[in-house]
């Protein structure tokens, strides 16, 4: 059997611990694309933030994929052509919003080169901008700055019950 693609994880399964590529995976890497396996690179960051990995592998050489935003777009790494995307519905922010506030969470989404927050102090933000390349804008009414339908919109707390509590009521509130 040959295999024609290979879907990898970005962060635990491509990068080690510095999260690098290391010098033996790129070289392998690239040598599997050279006989001819596209590689895919499947991860939850944005589009923006894989952009420098898909580089470093050659994708756009090989014709690999970059599928950003847990699946929400999917990109061909040649010509950089949106393939497929699903977006969020500009009415949930305000919802999405509330929740945060209610709850104590940070909320942020991603836009272009930026992360759109009401928390930029918050430590997971700041350390998704940093992994991701991104500077930080600070909005305190959220829902009324983004006027675009985000790929993905995040709630952070350190209170993973009280995260667990908000999915399992979902609409319910």
């Amino acid at each position: 059997m040959k295999y024609k693609l290979l879907v990898l994880d970005v962060d635990g399964t491509l990068l080690n611990s510095e999260k690098e590529i290391s010098k033996r995976t790129l070289a392998a890497l690239l040598k599997v694309q050279q006989m001819g396996v596209r590689i895919v690179l499947a991860s939850g960051r944005p589009t923006y933030g894989l952009m420098p990995l898909a580089m470093k592998l050659e994708l756009g050489n090989y014709g690999g994929f970059i599928l950003s935003y847990n699946g929400g777009q999917i990109i061909n790494a040649q010509n950089g052509e949106l393939l497929f995307e699903r977006r969020i519905n500009p009415e949930m922010l305000p919802y999405l919003e509330k929740k945060a506030r209610k709850n104590g969470f940070a909320i942020f989404t991603y836009h272009d080169d930026t992360i759109i927050t009401d928390s930029p102090e918050n430590e997971h933000i700041r350390q998704e901008a940093e992994l991701n390349g991104l500077k930080i804008i600070p909005e305190t009414e959220f829902s009324i700055a983004v006027d675009f339908a985000p790929c993905k919109c995040m709630l952070v707390s350190d209170d993973e019950e009280a995260l667990w509590d908000l999915k399992s009521t979902g609409a319910n509130d």
